[in-house]
């Protein structure tokens, strides 16, 4: 069954000439496809083409409000949302709710006036890109002519909204820079701190494969610098998708008074029926999850299989108990061992069928040559056998 599609961002009319912008999701160029069903992977994805063509039905707005809530993603997507939200003849406020981070970093320096929480969190970084095949070394010139460019491109919005040196901006880049909200005022990349009330919370997963941002999951891909001292989500929260034993709920009753009470939740079906669209990112998170880390196993592989028998290489990726690139290494190993003492033991039994043993040397007129020894062709075998098992950590049992 193709996972629900969630839609990460939605578009208010708030007013005759005010509209409201909700940003919550990883902005990217088209929805990405699962690799081995071919069916799109559920997620929080901002389509850039859905997305700049929900934004021209604002261009009649006096005012528009964007709060970002966004790990970023595509980087020339990011930029394209920068531009166009600047073309708009709206005045422009943007909130960062929680992170805006490396693409989303981007789009919030849109605003005419940027607003941070005390709490949220925003960083800029180098474009990154990932890489899986066979390169020459032209090939990956190009890529980084590409990422430079991508870099480039990132700096001129950044001096264009702070004011700041283009080689002052690209030091931050290069190492990473997340800022807090007064931070982010000081650095020019915001204009001020705002007290919601609402707290910011962030964490990391104990692995650091994604951020909890609001509630919001977000992966770390292509970050190196993530903040020291973040909270680190359990390990048996990430697997357990079951929500607490009793979860509130809205009840409105005839009287029209909402009150509150409480559901028991026993199993993932039960959970998915209370709260589908959370079930619905958990699912699609760990078949991200799991996705990536098959993907993993099978490129390790690929990168020693030239060595190893093809059977062997099969049996690892796809056999009934599949192996890691560690796992496989062994199991050659192994193989090619068992087959060197088999090679010896059968050296050792042709030697002892042939009758070599028993022949002895020919007479040679009662002259012994000086220093010439008689040679035991059955016993050099033996001692072969012997030599090659005390190498592989056996015993010699002669």
């Amino acid at each position: 069954m193709p996972p629900e599609i969630i839609r990460a961002y939605n578009i208010l009319d708030v007013g005759e000439n005010d509209a409201e912008i909700n940003m919550y999701g990883e902005v990217v160029d088209t929805r990405p496809i699962n690799f081995w069903t071919g069916e799109p992977v559920g997620g929080n994805f901002i389509m850039l083409d859905e997305f700049l063509r929900d934004l021209d039905g604002l261009k009649d707005k006096a005012n528009i409000t964007v709060h970002i809530n966004s790990v970023g993603g595509d980087l020339y997507g990011g930029i394209s949302i920068y531009n166009r939200l600047k073309a708009l003849p709206a005045n422009i406020t943007t909130i960062n709710d929680g992170l805006a981070a490396s693409a989303g970093s981007i789009i919030f320096q849109a605003g005419n006036t940027r607003r941070m929480n005390a709490g949220s969190n925003l960083m800029i970084h180098q474009a990154a890109g990932f890489l899986y095949g066979y390169y020459q070394s032209g090939d990956l010139r190009g890529v980084i002519k590409q990422l430079d460019a991508g870099n480039k491109a990132a700096i001129a919005v950044y001096a264009e909204a702070s004011g700041r040196e283009s080689a002052e901006l690209k030091t931050m880049l290069d190492r990473e820079t997340w800022l807090t909200g007064q931070e982010a005022v000081d650095a020019g990349l915001a204009d001020e701190v705002i007290d919601t009330g609402v707290e910011v919370s962030m964490s990391l997963a104990a692995d650091k494969s994604f951020l909890e941002v609001n509630g919001v999951r977000m992966s770390t891909r292509g970050m190196h610098n993530i903040p020291a001292g973040l909270p680190i989500i359990p390990a048996a929260a990430k697997a357990n998708v079951s929500a607490p034993a009793s979860a509130p709920v809205e009840d409105k009753s005839k009287t029209g008074r909402e009150t509150e009470q409480t559901v028991d939740i026993k199993n993932v079906d039960e959970l998915r029926a209370a709260f589908p669209e959370l079930t619905a990112q958990v699912e699609a998170a760990a078949r991200a999850e799991g996705v990536a880390a098959e993907r993993a196993r099978l490129q390790d592989i690929e990168s020693i299989q030239g060595a190893i028998d093809p059977a062997l290489v099969t049996e690892a990726k796809f056999g009934d108990t599949p192996l890691d690139a560690a796992g496989l290494a062994l199991r050659a190993m192994q193989a090619q061992a068992a087959l060197g003492a088999q090679t010896l033991n059968n050296m050792q039994t042709d030697a002892n069928a042939s009758g070599a043993a028993a022949v002895g040397a020919a007479a040679n007129g009662g002259i012994e040559p000086e220093g010439l020894e008689t040679v035991d062709a059955a016993k050099e075998v033996e001692d072969a056998v012997k030599n090659f098992n005390l190498l592989m950590g056996g015993k010699n049992n002669g």
